[in-house]
């Protein structure tokens, strides 16, 4: 078959444009770190890469909720190890109120300070962060104007408005943890406001035998706030573990993701030496062929 110079020339040019976009896609592999700049590229490794880039993404996520359960934990833990150093006050004050020396006058004082701590309990029993409501129970937000998870009457009664329901995060595939303790059973059912409510009228009333049962009753609530403490600290140990899980997870993923589609610089710059040293050739056995510059047809 006769073949003109014209498709000589066309039939050149084209191997040299081949491999010319080999030598650019070696050097954009090198210079991105990737095998693939489309699909097409690498169509498997592709697929395989998605795959892990999913599972990082997961992960990601259950890192982030470890995080946020962690500031809750922490903020439970604070407010309870802050309660129970009001339990101490009122046990100190308590025992300044069963001594004999003191007169109705004096212990009308000291129930003014033990009002206070009801309140400042109260307080702590309402804390928020990040807008929502630490001791309230799944209740964290939804309060109307004015209402809060507890409320003080003027008799020293206390009202809870929250709920018992479990806030719980996803720390790994199929996993939930539960972060918090609600305020009904860290506050009321543990004997907090009744303890300081029965110091309170006791002392209100001039009653030793009565500071003397309250007293009791602070020691039991006491020991209530320090058990939920512990249980906060047990939270943070398991997110620790968990956390350390996620990381290592991650770690391990973005490894395989680095050997599904990562460069091999060393391959790489030899196979550009490779296709370096090919287009120099076959532009020379071009030139010899055609006898003339190439310049005038590329």
């Amino acid at each position: 078959m006769r073949v003109t110079m014209n498709s000589l020339y066309d039939q050149i040019n084209t191997d040299l444009g081949r491999l010319v976009e080999k030598q650019a896609d070696i050097n954009n592999s090198i210079a991105s770190g990737k095998i693939y700049r489309k699909p097409s590229d690498a169509p498997v490794k592709l697929t395989h890469a998605l795959g892990v880039r999913s599972s990082i993404a997961e992960t990601d996520q259950y890192g982030r909720n470890i995080v946020f359960a962690r500031g809750w934990v922490k903020a439970t833990e604070t407010i309870l190890q802050q309660v129970e150093d009001r339990l101490i006050r009122a046990k100190e004050l308590a025992i300044q109120g069963a001594n004999d020396t003191m007169n109705r006058d004096d212990r009308r004082a000291i129930a003014m300070e033990i009002e206070t701590i009801m309140e400042e309990v109260v307080a702590l029993g309402n804390t928020r962060q990040a807008g929502r409501y630490i001791l309230a129970g799944s209740r964290t937000t939804g309060f109307d104007a004015g209402e809060y998870p507890f409320a003080l009457d003027r008799d020293l009664n206390v009202t809870y408005n929250g709920n018992q329901e479990a806030i719980a995060v996803g720390t790994a595939p199929g996993l939930q943890q539960k972060i918090n303790i609600d305020g009904k059973t860290a506050l009321v059912e543990s004997g907090t406001f009744k303890a300081l409510k029965d110091l309170h009228d006791a002392l209100m009333h001039n009653s030793n035998p009565g500071i003397q049962a309250a007293m009791g009753h602070i020691d039991h609530a006491a020991e209530e706030i320090s058990i939920h403490t512990a249980k906060t600290g047990a939270m943070q140990n398991t997110l620790d573990t968990k956390e350390a899980i996620a990381d290592e997870l991650t770690f391990t993923n973005k490894e395989r993701l680095a050997d599904i589609e990562g460069t091999d610089i060393i391959e790489a710059a030899n196979a550009l030496k490779a296709a370096e040293t090919g287009y120099q050739a076959a532009l020379a056995s071009a030139s010899k062929v055609m006898k003339m510059s190439l310049v005038d047809f590329l």
